[in-house]
C-alpha cells in the first residue's frame, strides 16, 4: 500500500506533469469534502471538477486515473470500521510548509463539502468540526511558532482533522440512510 506520505509525492508530480500547480493536500482535501457530503466517484462530474480546481482545460488521463484511485481509495477508507483514513500532506520540509498543507487540506475540505452538497440536515456536533476545520483553513506563515511544542500540536491537529472528518462523514452517510450516528 501507498504511504500518504509517497502518495503526496505521486500526486505533487502528476500535477505538474499536468501543467498545474495544485496543492496536493488542498486537493485531497476537496475530494474528501465532496465524499463527505455522500457523492460517488463519478467520472464526468470529477473531470469537471478537478479540472476546475487544478486550472486545467482537461485533466490528462493518466492524471485522471490517479485522482479516481485517490477518490475511491479515500472513500473506502473513510467507511472502514478500523478508521483507517489519513490526510495526504507533506510531511518533509519545515513545520511552516508542513502547517500550511493543512491549512490547504482544509480549505480544499470545505471547498469540496460545498460542492457536494448534503441535502440532510447537520448535526452539531459536525457543524462545530466544520467551524474548527474553517479556522485552521485559516493558518498564518506569519504565526506559525518552531519547536518541539509547535510540532506535538501539528500532529495533534492533524489528528484532530482526520477524527473530525471521519465523524462528519459518519453523521451525513447515518442522516442520508435514516440510520442515525454509530455510537463507538
Amino acid at each position: 500500500m501507498t504511504s500518504e506520505t509517497s502518495r503526496f509525492a505521486l500526486l505533487a508530480n502528476a500535477i505538474l506533469a499536468a501543467g498545474s500547480r495544485a496543492d496536493p493536500s488542498e486537493l485531497h482535501g476537496f475530494i474528501c469534502g465532496v465524499l463527505a457530503t455522500g457523492a460517488k466517484p463519478d467520472k464526468e462530474r470529477w473531470q469537471r471538477e478537478l479540472a476546475e480546481m487544478l486550472d486545467l482545460e482537461t485533466v490528462p488521463a493518466g492524471l485522471s486515473r490517479e485522482l479516481l484511485q485517490l477518490a475511491e481509495g479515500s472513500r473506502k477508507q473513510l467507511g472502514d470500521s478500523a478508521f483507517s483514513f489519513q490526510l495526504v500532506l507533506c510531511e518533509d520540509g519545515d513545520i511552516v510548509e508542513r502547517t500550511l498543507a493543512l491549512g490547504h487540506w482544509c480549505a480544499g475540505f470545505l471547498h469540496g463539502f460545498g460542492v457536494g452538497g448534503t441535502g440532510v440536515e447537520i448535526m452539531p456536533t459536525s457543524e462545530e468540526a466544520l467551524k474548527d476545520i474553517g479556522a485552521i483553513s485559516q493558518v498564518d506563515a506569519d504565526h506559525v511558532e518552531e519547536g518541539e511544542e509547535a510540532e506535538q500540536q501539528l500532529m495533534e491537529l492533524q489528528e484532530y482533522v482526520r477524527v473530525a472528518v471521519l465523524n462528519i462523514f459518519t453523521e451525513l452517510q447515518a442522516g442520508q440512510t435514516g440510520d442515525g450516528p454509530t455510537v463507538h
